[in-house]
């Protein structure tokens, strides 16, 4: 005899959620809903520990000559884990590579007092120097020898996250997810999934460039800094200084700039020869 409807209520209440999830989901799934997370990434001084990750912006961006729709950027970001402050960023049209990498530690390591000033903004962001680590993901950048050797050649630990942790990374994801609710604001947002969009059409209502857009991501960084953190209770711009002052010594600061970018962006080796070194057809005397 067939089970009544009831019986099949009854039985459906008593499977192990985490089974039921596995089952229809699959295994990453269950484990990501249903297993214990440990900690997430502590630190206690400024610089102590900088994640760095990478995400496709929600906005399509337009061309500065006849300001035609082009695509989506992609973002670094950066936050400094004990103030909560944005260490740098970089934003561009080339999907993610050991170049982005280098120029994205390049502002985390830069002054930002000339740089706000050329965009036009008047605004406090001290966050700046050698961070003693780097938390990043297992993305194919992030193990280029490139990160390797200018990490080795300045002093700063490479940590990468264990696979499929995403929790592990989970003080930049929270940091990308507030940037892209504010991109939702701009013209042109393609918003996070085709339910939220709706029928606004993202192509047509673009407007912004990626200089224009840098500038916008700028200004919206100094404005987060400025706002109390839900979870430290303080604005990241008074919990950089704190964290400051909690370092048994200062940040390492450059003294060479140019020198440091060259020393993360990849190289390629090649034979010196007696008529010089050959490289992408060209000769080099």
């Amino acid at each position: 005899r067939a089970p009544s409807c009831q019986a099949l209520k009854a039985r459906i209440v008593e499977l192990d959620p985490a089974e039921v999830a596995r089952a229809r989901d699959g295994s990453k799934a269950a484990r990501d809903r249903f297993r214990p997370v440990p900690g997430e990434y502590a630190a206690q001084g400024a610089f102590d520990v900088v994640q760095i990750d990478h995400t496709l912006v929600d906005v399509i961006v337009v061309d500065r000559l006849y300001r035609r729709p082009l695509q989506r950027p992609w973002l670094t970001l950066a936050i400094d884990i004990a103030s909560r402050t944005v260490a740098g960023f970089y934003l561009t049209l080339e999907p993610p590579s050991s170049v982005s990498v280098a120029l994205a530690t390049h502002h985390i390591v830069q002054p930002k007092e000339a740089w706000l000033a050329g965009l036009g903004i008047d605004a406090k962001w001290p966050t700046c120097g050698f961070p003693d680590a780097i938390h990043i993901d297992n993305a194919k950048e992030f193990r280029s020898r490139a990160l390797q050797r200018g990490a080795e050649e300045y002093g700063i630990k490479i940590i990468h996250r264990p696979v499929a942790t995403p929790h592990y990374g989970g003080h930049i994801e929270r940091l990308i997810g507030t940037m892209m609710g504010a991109v939702h604001l701009l013209p042109g947002t393609t918003f996070s999934d085709i339910d939220e969009r709706g029928d606004y059409d993202p192509v047509g209502n673009a407007a912004m460039t990626l200089d224009e857009l840098e500038r916008w991501i700028a200004l919206e960084i100094t404005r987060y800094h400025a706002d109390r953190h839900g979870t430290l209770g303080i604005p990241p711009l008074s919990a950089w200084h704190e964290a400051v002052a909690r370092r048994a010594w200062p940040v390492r600061q450059p003294h060479d700039l140019a020198g440091f970018m060259i020393d993360f962006l990849p190289s390629l080796d090649r034979l010196v020869r007696r008529d010089g070194i050959h490289l992408f057809g060209l000769r080099y005397w």
